[in-house]
Protein backbone atom coordinates (compact mmCIF):
# COMPACT_ATOMS: atom_id res chain seq x y z
CA UNK A 1 0.00 0.00 0.00
CA UNK A 2 2.74 2.26 0.97
CA UNK A 3 4.80 1.87 -2.29
CA UNK A 4 1.25 2.07 -4.34
CA UNK A 5 0.91 5.52 -2.58
CA UNK A 6 4.30 6.44 -3.64
CA UNK A 7 4.38 6.11 -7.61
CA UNK A 8 0.45 7.78 -7.00
CA UNK A 9 2.39 10.39 -5.73
CA UNK A 10 5.19 10.72 -8.60
CA UNK A 11 2.92 10.23 -11.03
CA UNK A 12 1.01 13.11 -9.58
CA UNK A 13 4.06 15.25 -9.40
CA UNK A 14 5.22 14.29 -12.84
CA UNK A 15 1.69 15.49 -14.46
CA UNK A 16 1.61 18.98 -12.85
CA UNK A 17 5.43 19.31 -13.97
CA UNK A 18 4.17 18.88 -17.50
CA UNK A 19 1.27 21.04 -17.32
CA UNK A 20 3.32 24.24 -15.95
CA UNK A 21 4.60 26.44 -18.29
CA UNK A 22 8.07 27.61 -19.16
CA UNK A 23 10.03 30.08 -16.95
CA UNK A 24 12.38 29.94 -19.70
CA UNK A 25 10.69 31.06 -22.82
CA UNK A 26 10.55 34.86 -22.66
CA UNK A 27 9.18 37.65 -25.66
CA UNK A 28 8.96 40.92 -26.16
CA UNK A 29 6.17 42.69 -27.59
CA UNK A 30 5.72 46.44 -29.10
CA UNK A 31 2.98 48.12 -31.44
CA UNK A 32 4.21 47.97 -34.87
CA UNK A 33 2.44 49.79 -37.73
CA UNK A 34 -0.64 49.28 -39.96
CA UNK A 35 -2.14 47.40 -37.07
CA UNK A 36 0.81 44.99 -36.13
CA UNK A 37 2.10 43.82 -33.34
CA UNK A 38 6.44 43.01 -33.41
CA UNK A 39 7.24 40.43 -31.22
CA UNK A 40 11.22 39.56 -30.63
CA UNK A 41 12.97 36.15 -29.19
CA UNK A 42 13.87 38.22 -25.76
CA UNK A 43 16.01 34.93 -24.79
CA UNK A 44 19.71 34.49 -25.13
CA UNK A 45 19.26 31.32 -27.02
CA UNK A 46 18.18 31.13 -30.75
CA UNK A 47 15.10 29.01 -30.89
CA UNK A 48 14.27 26.59 -33.76
CA UNK A 49 10.57 25.60 -35.10
CA UNK A 50 9.08 28.05 -32.37
CA UNK A 51 5.41 27.87 -32.87
CA UNK A 52 3.28 31.05 -32.15
CA UNK A 53 -0.01 30.64 -32.21
CA UNK A 54 -2.35 34.04 -32.05
CA UNK A 55 -5.37 34.44 -30.90
CA UNK A 56 -8.05 37.82 -30.20
CA UNK A 57 -9.98 37.73 -27.17
CA UNK A 58 -13.19 38.76 -26.89
CA UNK A 59 -15.30 40.71 -24.72
CA UNK A 60 -16.64 37.11 -23.03
CA UNK A 61 -12.94 35.82 -22.80
CA UNK A 62 -13.33 33.43 -25.63
CA UNK A 63 -10.50 33.57 -28.16
CA UNK A 64 -10.59 32.96 -32.01
CA UNK A 65 -7.99 31.97 -33.94
CA UNK A 66 -6.30 35.15 -35.67
CA UNK A 67 -2.79 33.41 -37.65
CA UNK A 68 -0.48 30.54 -36.45
CA UNK A 69 2.96 30.76 -37.22
CA UNK A 70 6.09 28.29 -37.28
CA UNK A 71 9.55 30.22 -37.23
CA UNK A 72 12.46 27.71 -38.39
CA UNK A 73 15.09 29.85 -36.65
CA UNK A 74 14.28 32.60 -34.03
CA UNK A 75 17.13 34.49 -33.14
CA UNK A 76 17.25 36.50 -30.03
CA UNK A 77 16.00 40.15 -30.21
CA UNK A 78 14.99 39.18 -33.64
CA UNK A 79 11.54 40.37 -34.48
CA UNK A 80 8.47 39.05 -36.47
CA UNK A 81 5.40 41.34 -37.66
CA UNK A 82 2.09 39.76 -36.23
CA UNK A 83 -1.04 41.01 -37.27
CA UNK A 84 -3.33 42.93 -33.77
CA UNK A 85 -6.78 41.32 -34.85
CA UNK A 86 -8.26 42.60 -31.74
CA UNK A 87 -7.78 44.55 -28.30
CA UNK A 88 -6.33 41.84 -26.60
CA UNK A 89 -4.45 39.57 -28.15
CA UNK A 90 -3.30 35.71 -26.66
CA UNK A 91 0.14 34.88 -27.89
CA UNK A 92 1.20 30.95 -27.30
CA UNK A 93 4.86 30.31 -27.40
CA UNK A 94 5.29 26.75 -28.36
CA UNK A 95 9.44 25.47 -28.33
CA UNK A 96 11.76 22.72 -27.98
CA UNK A 97 8.79 21.03 -26.27
CA UNK A 98 8.25 24.22 -23.92
CA UNK A 99 5.32 26.15 -24.13
CA UNK A 100 5.05 29.80 -22.37
CA UNK A 101 1.78 31.88 -22.55
CA UNK A 102 1.41 35.61 -22.90
CA UNK A 103 -1.06 38.28 -23.60
CA UNK A 104 -1.12 42.00 -25.19
CA UNK A 105 -3.15 44.40 -24.54
CA UNK A 106 -3.32 48.36 -24.19
CA UNK A 107 0.43 48.65 -25.23
CA UNK A 108 1.79 46.04 -22.15
CA UNK A 109 2.92 42.39 -22.81
CA UNK A 110 1.75 40.26 -19.93
CA UNK A 111 2.94 36.60 -18.78
CA UNK A 112 0.00 34.43 -18.09
CA UNK A 113 0.02 31.64 -15.38
CA UNK A 114 -3.54 29.84 -15.41
CA UNK A 115 -6.09 32.90 -15.31
CA UNK A 116 -3.41 35.40 -13.96
CA UNK A 117 -1.64 38.09 -15.98
CA UNK A 118 1.76 39.43 -14.93
CA UNK A 119 2.89 42.39 -16.45
CA UNK A 120 6.31 42.45 -18.15
CA UNK A 121 8.50 44.76 -17.81
CA UNK A 122 9.36 46.44 -20.98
Amino acid sequence: MKAASRIFVGLLLVGALQGCDSMELTIAAAEGRNGTLDVSNANSTEWIDARLLVEAVESDNSKSLCVERTIGSWKPGETVSIPRCGAKIRLTLTTGGETARFSFANGQLFRVFGRKEVPVAP
